[in-house]
């Protein structure tokens, strides 16, 4: 089973040339005195990030990056998986949490949910009092 790290890896690239154009900006004013050439060193220099990311960006869509889980994750887990990383893959590779780790997890959540569905019910009664 794969899981496709295309959306991951697209919002990482977005992510990071959106800080190196934030931090070019600042580091800019700071060492230009001529406010209208900064402008305009600014503006070319976004602009060809902008190429440099949506260059990238293409590059990660076509190459379809995938990455093979265990043989013993099922196929409900594996779409699990996917969807973890398609909504919040930013985050799990910012902390270093992988795909096998998430599959893991929700196997586990999985299991506990069996377990409750297992689980009987138990009721007792209190004793009645009966008058006679």
């Amino acid at each position: 089973m794969t899981i496709d790290l295309t959306q991951v890896l697209i919002a990482v690239i977005g992510g990071t040339f959106a800080v190196i154009n934030a931090v070019f900006a600042i580091w800019l004013q700071g060492h230009m005195k001529d406010r209208a050439a900064a402008a305009t060193l600014a503006t070319a220099v976004s602009n060809s990030l902008g190429a440099i990311q949506q260059a990238a960006t293409t590059g990660v869509t076509l190459s379809k990056p995938t990455v093979a889980l265990p043989a013993a994750v099922s196929p409900q887990v594996a779409i699990g998986v996917q969807y973890v990383l398609d909504h919040a893959g930013d985050e799990a590779t910012r902390l270093g949490i992988t795909p096998e780790a998430i599959a893991s997890k929700i196997d586990a959540k999985l299991g506990l949910q069996t377990i409750a569905q297992a689980t009987p019910t138990v009721v007792v009664a209190a004793p009645v009092e009966v008058k006679s």
